[in-house]
């Protein structure tokens, strides 16, 4: 749990380090970023750079884009739990509308959002929950 922490902040630490980098040119910072994401070897700096890169209005081509999703879909949990952070709930539909959560998956992503006080993320997240897969536990109402 601790190694997981652990990335999860270092992932947190560089996406605060590429915000404040933040280029005005879309082309110059999407192709600063891929450089990075190319040349890294960190996996915590490589998703953090995938996360900023996806996301880009413009500035990365079909194929960057397409590099930057693969990452993010190969560490899934830790790229939503950084959207969660940022209460970044549009994000999190785009990519939860491509297909890329799992059931289990929600339940982290709730869970995380409960433990951070997020209450937009949760109750996105919780609805998402309801409407794909309801809610089977017990009332406990009297």
């Amino acid at each position: 749990m601790g190694e997981i922490s652990d990335f999860r902040k270092d992932v947190e630490v560089v996406v605060q380090a590429l915000e404040r980098q933040k280029r005005d040119d879309p082309w110059e910072e999407g192709e600063k970023l891929y450089r990075k994401y190319r040349e890294t070897k960190k996996d915590a700096v490589r998703l953090a750079v995938a996360l900023r890169g996806f996301f880009l209005k413009g500035g990365v081509s079909k194929e960057q884009r397409d590099d930057f999703g693969r990452c993010i879909q190969d560490w899934i949990v830790p790229a939503v739990q950084e959207l969660i952070e940022e209460d970044a709930v549009e994000k999190m539909a785009y990519l939860e509308s491509l297909g890329w959560f799992r059931e289990e998956q929600l339940e982290i992503f709730i869970r995380t959002a409960r433990e951070r006080q997020k209450t937009t993320s949760l109750v996105w997240l919780m609805h998402l929950k309801d409407k794909k897969y309801g809610y089977t536990e017990k009332s406990f109402l009297i």
